[in-house]
């Protein structure tokens, strides 16, 4: 006599694994922003290598991702597109990156934004519109490619290795957007040294024809480069050599949001 078959737990028209990955993603309130992979694990019962597959996952999509300087993760920009709402560390650094966006928005009449990188692409955290009616318009959540004008340029040139860029342009992810698009590594390499050294980035007409923008670098308290605090403007509205007027203002606006993320530049060169 033949036995019978195991009882299948989910029923043929769902999916376990599915299943399992959307409990995994309904831990994350807004009381309960993050959690480490061992914390999930006992809070849904579930094995620790299972969850560790199901976060890695999410993770590579977007729908989760790590946090900064810690070993928790939350939920990651493919949520805040799918619903509009940020969360967790991110929905805290737009909110205290708004008034200085702002002020630099007040004092220029352009494009003031907040951008950081997610994977390979970087994200737009923070902005406030241009008041001309002639705008570069980029919404909250916009992925673009790594080098995508003067933010791009900042956040590689202090987070990515020369062996990293050169692994990006083999995969074809520093794109050519424009003609002005820089993509020869020896050229990037002088391109990021003067960025380190200057402390901003600036493009012209480097990722969309008649834009130009600057960048400066925002810090955590470890001292890294988190995101990018960016001017856009129209060309036939300014140029770069006017935009640059700006830059002394946008440094400071960046420096004091980064002192307010807890960097203490004194601490991180005497340790």
């Amino acid at each position: 006599m033949s036995k019978p078959l195991p009882q299948r737990k989910t029923p043929w028209d769902r999916s376990s694994s599915v299943e399992k990955a959307c409990q995994l993603l309904r831990c994350f309130t807004p009381a309960h922003p993050s959690w480490r992979i061992s914390d999930l694990a006992r809070q849904l019962k579930f094995p620790k290598s299972g969850v560790f597959r199901i976060v890695r996952t999410l993770d590579s999509q977007g729908f989760l991702r790590r946090k900064i300087d810690a070993n928790e993760y939350e939920l990651g920009f493919r949520i805040f597109e799918l619903t509009g709402i940020l969360f967790g560390e991110n929905k805290w650094l737009s909110q205290k990156a708004d008034p200085y966006l702002r002020h630099i928005n007040e004092q220029c009449g352009f494009l003031a934004s907040l951008r950081t990188m997610e994977g390979d692409e970087i994200v737009i955290l923070a902005r406030v519109e241009a008041i001309h009616p002639l705008k570069v318009v980029y919404p909250v959540g916009t992925h673009q490619p790594c080098n995508h004008g003067a933010p791009g340029k900042l956040l590689l040139a202090n987070n990515y290795s020369d062996d990293d860029i050169q692994v990006l342009l083999r995969e074809g992810k520093i794109k050519k957007l424009t003609a002005k698009t820089k993509i020869d590594f020896r050229v990037l390499q002088t391109e990021f040294r003067k960025i380190r050294r200057l402390g901003y980035a600036e493009s012209d007409g480097e990722s969309v024809r008649g834009t130009v923008g600057v960048a400066a670098p925002v810090y955590s308290s470890s001292g890294r480069v988190i995101a990018a605090m960016c001017i856009t403007a129209p060309e036939s509205l300014c140029t770069l050599k006017q935009l640059r007027t700006f830059i002394p203002m946008l440094i400071r606006a960046a420096a004091k949001l980064s002192r307010d993320l807890g960097f203490r530049k004194s601490a991180i060169q005497s340790e």
